[in-house]
């Protein structure tokens, strides 16, 4: 299929600017339900519920269309919002555990030095920053609501006040420092210490969690004062829970750049693959000026782009990413980057992208339609009913040979019987292993 020149496309570019607008028409609700309640053995493995160093609690929280969860540590507890957030931070629970009790066998100084400047064992909770546009906890409510529908109009709005910070005093978006970039060292050898301690431990050095910060910082001046063994220590992990893409070369390509790259050396690289793809400039620069995309985000986000070649209308997810407003949201596209490569490499190849506000929509060489979605949690109400019963509608008319809903997280048995009737194969957890 032709996609730029089919009137498909057009149709499809149309009704996914439609979709934000409310709906005039009052459709039943017999079946319409309030937010379920979910077990959190429904949402996650067991080996991230619980570990010899973390345990997350049972009182799983819907916030919209994503769950918060409680995780309690010997580092402290953490109130974490999102599936992909709550991975994130478990990972880094285990990994600083780990690294801290391994120097406590090797050197007990430096081991002392960390639990010190980490604060750990205060059982208090944890101060993470999750929006680069406010230096105070992320608001959920400001980008999630309660229901798919509104969420695809509201998941990526900013208030003014959040534009005036995210723009600079000429009014250019991402002039100023943002919260990542301020984490690295001003000295150049220090900032490139902290990078290959990140490197080897599998720390992100943009983490927004200010006691990786602070270990890392820890580590970077024992190493730049002649340890050099620091931040050498043998961290051994389950399995990551998420599939990798590519074998995981993807992933290992994005680890390799943020270990010997500045944060302009970044853009840099990122800016070629992007023009490369012939992504117009202007919509380039301004994802990767974003700055509620930390540097490791726009570069997973361009190489997943990168491995989507022969896909037409790339610069779709950047013109949808755009919407992002802090950590959160940035991490769902980062996921729906994801989640279109590892369908990609072993679904159907895919032919265009379509942006619809926040989400996406793909077709597929089989002439397929995908819809991709960020969000945990998913049930029957007005306005999924609205939103699914239009897109049914939709891929009727165009004769798409089959519609299928990817997402990050679940959806309530009634959203899956709605579906079903509906003609979409659903396929939740996309990312997560079986």
């Amino acid at each position: 299929m032709n996609w730029t020149a089919t009137s498909k496309g057009l149709a499809a570019l149309c009704f996914f600017a439609w979709l934000a607008v409310p709906a005039q028409a009052q459709l039943t609700a017999d079946a319409h339900e309030q937010p379920p309640h979910v077990e959190l053995d429904q949402v996650l493995p067991e080996t991230l519920v619980q570990s010899g160093v973390h345990r997350i609690e049972s009182n799983l929280r819907v916030k919209g269309t994503l769950f918060e969860f409680t995780v309690d540590s010997d580092q402290g507890r953490y109130d974490v919002p999102s599936i992909p957030m709550v991975i994130l931070r478990i990972h880094e629970i285990r990994t600083l555990a780990q690294a801290v009790d391994a120097y406590q066998r090797e050197n007990q100084k430096l081991a002392a030095e960390l639990r010190g400047a980490m604060g750990t064992g205060g059982g208090s909770g944890v101060n993470i920053l999750t929006s680069p546009l406010d230096s105070g906890s992320a608001d959920i409510s400001r980008y999630v609501n309660n229901n798919v529908g509104r969420s695809i109009e509201e998941l990526g709005k900013r208030s003014d006040a959040e534009e005036r910070r995210a723009r600079g005093p000429g009014g250019e978006l991402g002039s100023e420092k943002n919260m990542y970039e301020s984490w690295l060292p001003e000295d150049p050898i220090l900032a490139a210490h902290k990078r290959a301690v990140a490197l080897q431990l599998d720390l992100d050095i943009y983490s927004s969690n200010t006691r990786v910060q602070v270990f890392l910082d820890t580590l970077a001046r024992a190493r730049g004062g002649g340890n050099r063994n620091a931040g050498m220590a043998a961290v051994a992990l389950p399995n990551k829970p998420e599939i990798t893409v590519d074998r995981g070369r993807i992933e290992f390509a994005v680890r390799t750049a943020i270990a010997r790259k500045t944060v302009r050396e970044l853009y840099v690289q990122n800016q070629a693959a992007l023009e490369a793809m012939g992504i117009e400039p202007d919509l380039y620069h301004a994802f990767l000026s974003h700055r509620a995309f930390s540097p490791r985000h726009k570069t997973e986000i361009t190489t997943y782009l990168v491995y989507l070649e022969g896909t037409a209308n790339r610069g779709a997810l950047l013109r949808a990413a755009l919407r992002a407003s802090d950590e959160i949201s940035a991490l769902g596209y980062t996921r729906m980057a994801r989640m279109l490569a590892y369908y990609h490499e072993t679904t159907e190849k895919l032919a265009g992208l379509v942006s619809g506000g926040n989400v996406l929509m793909a077709t597929t060489t089989g002439n397929n339609m995908v819809l991709v979605l960020p969000f945990d949690l998913m049930w029957w109400s007005s306005d999924t009913d609205r939103v699914f019963s239009s897109l049914a509608k939709f891929a009727d008319q165009n004769d798409f040979a089959l519609r299928e809903l990817l997402l990050v997280g679940v959806t309530s048995e009634a959203m899956r019987v709605q579906l079903e009737g509906r003609k979409f194969l659903l396929r939740e957890k996309y990312l997560l292993r079986r």
